[in-house]
């Protein structure tokens, strides 16, 4: 059985040492700006070195999530997080923007770079893009099955796997719905987790967006045989409690997986009473989607229920309890007049004090078991990480005592002749083998010594005292990565001059809207809604031989090895990196919002690349100037792509069958959220059944500011729609004045993203 690396979150110095007490192999941190956790406590230059310190002492490996996308404004800043990074010690930085990797990888050559999920690779080709940018690891989205995983290993590069705790409803870093709907962009650290909210579908609310929390602690064989080498725990924002009850779980089933023995059924009963979403989910990896991996009731903990409320009486309670309660749980009481949070004190006579609206009848959920908090808190106090270490003692009368620890030696004092009892061998192995707090534990110990030698205590405590410190300095020192160094590279400019007048290009997935628009449009681009060989061989064959075709954000490497050769040819637009090829034009879903992610795109075979709707008009405008750029102007890019199906999961449906699914006839529904704004559903369909696309009601509008872009030197400017928006766009770009007919949106034109 081939094994792997623990790799546990941490979001502050407590949670840190809770993952690596509790036997983690490796910790992920994020420094004070530019991870994917921006809420977590995180950690500044001094707590990064001390943080390095703790974990390379004990054999532990620590790397930072430097994992957001990055405005040009902000590389300095980037580079100087980055740098103090490396000289405090981490192992390897976790990248997404592509702007970021190409920096680090120039100017720290010796940190190792793993592609973050947030670049939502999916497939053996992504992959290998990763690792023409100089990556060692790829974090594949949490999407993939197990065949997938599988391919992606067979790239060569090293595969890390979410294997416990919260799973995001989108491709991560596809995702735009926080960032459209409150400002805060989840692909810059700072998610608001509108999808946990409730919505409204066909007349039924629920959390349609919330999936349940990941569990594979069953399922680590085959992600092993899958070629995962590192099992990641997600967790960053959660408390040290969390960290450390979840990871002495996993490192419990991990040792017993590579002994061929099956996890605990009790370590899985401790993972659902410190945190659940409706109990687990077994993930994409094993086949499960859509009712498989939502739950739709609540988005919070459901905590483990453990009795009934039975009488009611001047604030207290009477309860059946199934299971022993312990002073300082915290519970909920749940039923027809809502959730109610009771802290469980004892009383003499059995009772518990209950908030008003608890019930009789009402279910009792603990939701904090204070035992196992204790026990969690406890975990983490003292020294559970030692290295065992051999030692041989000498003592010649008339030199110095020596002392070697793991292979590293100090001398002490002269050793005395004996002028009473002489050294024993029992007393010298009881003095080196109180190593105290250190990471040591004596092991062996080989004792030379004449047998009228004589030292005092002192001079034995001292003299172990200084080969233990020597011994854990080379351990530091061995577990501490090159810490290589260079100034900021200079980007060299680009030989680029922006065309007088940008081009106009419409996208459309009606074959009969871009037959019309032939003679109108500068450029025609297909998005077809089924990519499935003999639909999209019929749509093609009835388009002009010039149109593009527009590859949605996931398609697998079996969909694209079924669909690449119907492409003939003909020019592409990419939502993913999997995708590039030469003469491509890079869309939305691979995020561009700084001039190096633009540059390593270009250098891929891009054409042209597409400004992420993140950028307002102005930062997209600088970006215009260096290097070839589309702009949407008219319409809108998905905010989000789902694996699963909203609708299947409220009917109860599994993964099963959704290959052929007809239940929405192939165009959709809408959510609507607790303002009454609605979320557009439309799927597309490829082999192995649909993806879901989540668009907004209002379209998107740049149509008032189109004087200040025709001067702004794009490329060409998008028009999502039909031939009158695109004849709507060719009049303002001419310098018409429109009157509003619809009701449209401005996007982050204005307003910059968080």
């Amino acid at each position: 059985m081939p094994t792997a690396e623990l790799l546990a979150p941490a979001g502050g110095m407590q949670a840190l040492i809770a993952a690596v007490q509790n036997g983690a192999d490796a910790v992920y941190i994020g420094a004070k700006a530019f991870g994917a956790r921006a809420g977590a406590d995180n950690f500044d230059a001094s707590a990064l070195e001390e943080a390095a310190r703790y974990c390379h002492r004990r054999g532990v490996k620590l790397y930072i999530t430097l994992n957001t996308l990055l405005r040009d404004a902000e590389m300095d800043a980037f580079y100087h997080t980055a740098r103090e990074a490396v000289e405090a010690g981490v192992d390897a930085a976790i990248v997404q923007d592509l702007g970021a990797a190409r920096l680090l990888r120039d100017s720290f050559p010796a940190l190792h770079l793993h592609a973050s999920t947030q670049m939502a690779i999916s497939t053996a080709r992504g992959a290998a893009f990763a690792k023409s940018l100089g990556m060692t690891r790829v974090v594949p989205a949490r999407e993939c099955t197990l065949e997938e995983i599988a391919r992606i290993a067979g790239s060569g590069l090293e595969v890390e796997v979410f294997a416990h705790g919260a799973l995001c409803v989108c491709y991560s870093g596809q995702c735009l719905l926080s960032s459209m709907l409150g400002g805060r962009s989840g692909n810059r650290g700072r998610c608001a987790q509108p999808c946990r909210l409730p919505y409204t579908m066909n007349g039924r609310t629920a959390h349609f967006l919330s999936p349940a929390d990941l569990c594979t602690l069953e399922d680590l064989p085959a992600l092993l045989q899958a070629g995962a080498r590192s099992l990641k725990i997600e967790g960053r924002l959660k408390r040290p409690e969390y960290v450390a009850v979840v990871t002495a779980a996993y490192r419990r089933a991990l040792d017993r997986a590579l002994c061929g023995k099956h996890a605990d059924s009790a370590d899985r009963e401790g993972l659902l009473a410190i945190f659940n979403r409706g109990g687990f989910t077994r993930g994409y990896a094993f086949s499960k989607n859509d009712a498989d991996i939502m739950y739709t009731e609540r988005p919070n903990h459901l905590g483990l229920r453990v009795g009934q409320v039975l009488r009611v009486k001047n604030g207290r309670a009477r309860v059946r309890a199934d299971v022993p309660l312990h002073s300082g749980d915290g519970l909920e009481a749940r039923g027809p007049g809502g959730d109610h949070g009771i802290l469980v004190q004892t009383a003499p006579d059995g009772t518990l004090r209950v908030p008003e609206g608890v019930r009789p009848g009402d279910v009792l959920f603990r939701t904090t078991d204070a035992e196992q908090m204790r026990a969690a808190q406890e975990s983490w106090q003292g020294e559970h990480r030692l290295r065992r270490v051999d030692g041989r003692f000498t003592a010649r009368v008339g030199a110095p005592c020596r002392l070697e620890l793991g292979g590293c030696a100090a001398e002490g004092a002269l050793v005395q002749p004996a002028r009473g009892r002489p050294l024993d061998e029992s007393a010298v192995r009881r003095q080196i083998e109180k190593l105290g707090d250190t990471t040591l534990e004596l092991g062996a110990l080989h004792i030379e010594m004449d047998e009228n030698a004589f030292l005092p205590v002192s001079a034995l405590n001292a003299l172990r005292r200084e080969a233990a410190a020597a011994c854990e300095q080379e351990i530091l020192r061995k577990n501490t990565p090159e810490r290589a160094v260079r100034p900021r590279p200079a980007a060299p400019p680009l030989d680029y001059a922006p065309p007088a007048a940008p081009r106009l290009a419409l996208y459309s997935g009606e074959v009969e809207t871009l037959l019309r628009a032939a003679g109108e449009a500068d450029e025609l681009c297909f998005v077809p809604r089924v990519l499935r060989a003999s639909s999209l061989e019929a749509a093609l064959s009835a388009l002009p031989q010039d149109t593009a075709v527009v590859l949605p954000a996931q398609l697998s490497d079996a969909e694209m090895d079924e669909i690449l050769p119907l492409l003939k040819g003909r020019a592409r637009v990419c939502n993913n990196v999997s995708q590039l090829a030469p003469g491509c034009v890079t869309d939305a879903g691979i995020g561009v919002m700084n001039a190096g992610a633009a540059r390593a795109l270009l250098e891929a075979g891009a054409r042209r690349v597409t400004i992420s709707p993140e950028c307002t008009l102005a930062e997209a405008e600088r970006l215009a100037a260096q290097f070839p750029a589309e702009f949407v102007v008219y319409g809108d890019v998905p905010w989000m792509t789902l694996r699963h199906c909203p609708i299947r999961a409220a009917a109860g449906l599994g993964g099963a069958g959704r290959e052929d699914c007809r239940l929405c006839g192939g165009t959709g529904t809408d959510l609507t959220d607790r303002h009454g704004e609605r979320l557009l559903l439309r799927p597309y369909r490829a082999k192995s059944g649909c993806r879901v696309q989540v668009f907004p009601e209002t379209p998107f509008s740049a149509l008032s500011e189109m004087a200040r872009i025709r001067r702004a030197g794009f490329a060409a400017l998008r028009v999502i729609g039909t031939l009158e928006d695109l004849r709507l766009c060719r009049r303002a770009l001419a310098g018409e004045a429109l009157q509003k007919a619809r009701k449209t949106a401005s996007g982050h034109l204005f307003r910059p993203v968080d």
